[in-house]
């Protein structure tokens, strides 16, 4: 291991208090530097990890501060700008999800990444919960065999973000509960998989739940989606189902994933509250008989947590174990989902360049 110590800004603490939290117990971490327009929530989070170092101003602190690295963990729309600035300042980038609000911003962050040589890592932290390390471990081991479907979900019975100014939802944030929700079960799910190539999609998106509570609330011009649904085919034959709604008419709040395969399956299912409960297993085939396996069972050494994996590839000069190339193919899908809506129909993907 490297003995480099690195200097490490955050901007936007409202998500990134969670990564100051972290970047504060790294070891490779020497020093840490704060970003937020909000001074109250500036100064309470610099006085919690006695950090001195506070700007208002973005591009101030990126001129006076020598920084090796940066979490951009702002709105969705300030996610290409603010990054490629950082990546032009000489800083690796690790930038909340969604990677940006469309391809063409995902695009250039990638492109910008590799002009100017520096790591971008896209925050998909679900990768690094332990079970999702263990089911991997299964997957890249055959275990499961051929995966022909996958149906990934994130479904909430009432949690819509009423917080956020969601009158200009569309601009500032690029979507609704697909964008938000859905990209953490949807790269959760490839990233399963080996990330293959989609074909085809048909989505499409709802607000049937949460467009009277918005008018109750005074928030004018409500157009996200308060629900979305889709259905990817892959070019190898793969079948991938997505689900994610901030609100809809159901019992309890869940997140699944469940995954067949010629040899096996998996199923990794929490229900939110009440502690979490968790349901995951795999069910393997054994003497033509299938047996239940707990996840736990299988468990394998836990992974740095999603930031520490960030500062390990910088110290290591190793790959970032998200990629921008991934980030990439997300946002694509996920701009295809809110195409194949708009036009009511299916899509048929022709180019997947990255």
């Amino acid at each position: 291991m490297s003995s480099r110590k690195l200097k490490v800004g955050v901007v936007g603490l409202a998500v990134g208090a969670s990564h100051v939290k972290d970047y504060a117990k790294s070891d490779i971490v020497q020093e840490i530097v704060l970003c937020d327009v909000n001074e109250s929530r500036l100064n309470e989070i610099g006085d919690k990890y006695n950090i001195s170092k506070k700007y208002t101003d973005f591009d101030k602190m990126l001129k006076e501060e020598k920084l090796d690295a940066i979490s951009v963990a702002v709105p969705n729309f300030l996610h290409m700008p603010f990054a490629m600035r950082a990546m032009e300042a000489g800083a690796h980038v690790l930038c909340e999800k969604p990677m940006a609000r469309n391809e063409a911003e995902a695009r250039s962050m990638l492109e910008a990444s590799q002009k100017h040589n520096k790591k971008l890592m896209i925050n998909f932290n679900q990768r690094f919960q332990q079970e999702c390390q263990t089911l991997k471990s299964v997957i890249d081991e055959g275990k499961l065999g051929d995966i022909y479907y996958v149906r990934t979900v994130w479904q909430r019975r009432r949690g819509l973000p009423w917080w956020y100014p969601l009158s200009s939802g569309k601009e500032i944030c690029g979507g609704g509960a697909i964008i938000d929700l859905g990209v953490h079960v949807l790269d959760r799910a490839m990233w399963f998989c080996g990330y293959p190539e989609p074909e085809w999609v048909l989505g499409n998106t709802f607000c049937k739940v949460s467009k009277d509570e918005a008018m109750r609330r005074g928030i004018p011009n409500f157009e996200l989606e308060d629900m979305g649904v889709a259905m990817f085919r892959m070019t190898n034959g793969t079948m991938l189902e997505l689900e994610a709604s901030w609100a809809s008419n159901r019992e309890k709040e869940i997140i699944t994933t469940r995954i067949y395969g010629s040899k096996g399956g998996a199923v990794l299912h929490t229900t939110v509250g009440e502690g979490n409960a968790a349901y995951n297993k795999v069910f393997l085939e054994t003497d033509g008989e299938i047996h239940d396996i707990p996840i736990e069972e299988l468990r394998v050494s836990k992974m740095p947590n999603v930031r520490q994996a960030f500062l390990d590839a910088i110290v290591k000069d190793e790959e970032v174990p998200c990629t921008p190339q991934q980030g990439l193919r997300i946002t694509q899908m996920l701009d295809m989902v809110y195409s194949s809506a708009e036009k009511g129909m299916p899509i048929r993907i022709e180019s997947w360049s990255m």
